[in-house]
């Protein structure tokens, strides 16, 4: 059986996901310690993993929409690029959606958006070419 590369960024989404959801309802709601690292980390790990599994997600979506109709184009042959943007104008527009709304808007979870961000590319940079 051949492992598809498709399957590669879903277990890299689907990590992210999971890590995602068990800080955000399991482990943040109940954590009582005083490590201020500790919080630091619980409070941008909601930013930090989907920085991550989002482009991850997008890379193996984007092929489906693009190769029928836009073979060559920019975006599918940058689809990590593609993927990158995507993800991050999501995330970003929906911190800025924060502000006006009884959320809490936070210029750390911008930054850690784009820290995972660049941890998703450098982990596109170290994948072998057979996944990609």
């Amino acid at each position: 059986m051949k492992f598809k590369s498709e399957y590669y960024w879903f277990l890299i989404f689907a990590f992210c996901f999971f890590s995602f959801n068990q800080i955000q309802d399991h482990i943040r709601p109940y954590y009582n310690g005083h490590s201020i690292a500790i919080k630091y980390f619980l409070g941008i790990a909601p930013n930090f993993f989907p920085g991550i599994g989002l482009p991850a997600l997008f890379v193996s979506i984007i092929p489906y929409f693009l190769k029928k109709n836009y073979p060559n184009s920019w975006f599918l042959k940058n689809k990590h690029l593609t993927a990158n943007l995507i993800s991050i104008t999501g995330l970003v527009g929906w911190e800025f959606m924060q502000i006006s709304g009884k959320m809490w808007f936070d210029w750390n979870d911008i930054l850690w958006t784009f820290i995972g961000a660049l941890l998703f590319q450098f982990i596109w940079t170290i994948t072998p070419q057979k996944f990609k």
